[in-house]
């Protein structure tokens, strides 16, 4: 059993959360982007429009009819932000744990990688980004190994 599967049935036993190893693996993604917003102080409104329009980008493609015929789509964007909220608050419990499953994800998810990369470019902000969130944005790339 890999590192994910472990974080997966930790992190669903703490949150008793009904999601699926995929729904989770996109909620692995969420944690950096969320710890750069966070690593002013602050979550600005553009910085929290972006972390919000992460938790809509799965849509149909991880949304399963468990979460509602009609609804599910938006069912889980919630559950992404409710989850994107509890992570804030709860980072040091979790950081270095998904760090750790991200690192051996990537080594089996090339794209996966690219995807994050990508997503954690989104709060430089046109070189806008405060001294904190570049520091913080440097640190998870040499982490991750992005």
């Amino acid at each position: 059993m890999g590192s994910v599967d472990i974080l997966f049935k930790e992190y669903t036993d703490v949150r008793f959360l009904d999601i699926n190893k995929e729904q989770f693996v996109y909620l692995l993604h969420l944690l950096p982007p969320c710890l750069v917003a966070m690593s002013d102080g602050i979550i600005d409104k553009e910085e929290w429009t972006t972390l919000k329009s992460l938790s809509k980008i799965p849509g149909n493609e991880l949304a399963t009819d468990d979460l509602g015929t009609i609804e599910k789509e938006e069912n889980l964007m919630l559950i992404y932000k409710a989850e994107i909220r509890y992570l804030l608050k709860n980072r040091k419990k979790w950081q270095s744990k998904f760090f750790s499953a991200l690192q051996e994800y990537f080594d089996q998810n090339e794209a996966s990688k690219y995807f994050l990369a990508e997503t954690l470019e989104l709060f430089r902000k046109d070189d806008q980004a405060s001294p904190q969130e570049l520091d913080t944005l440097n640190f998870i790339k040499t982490e991750l190994g992005i």
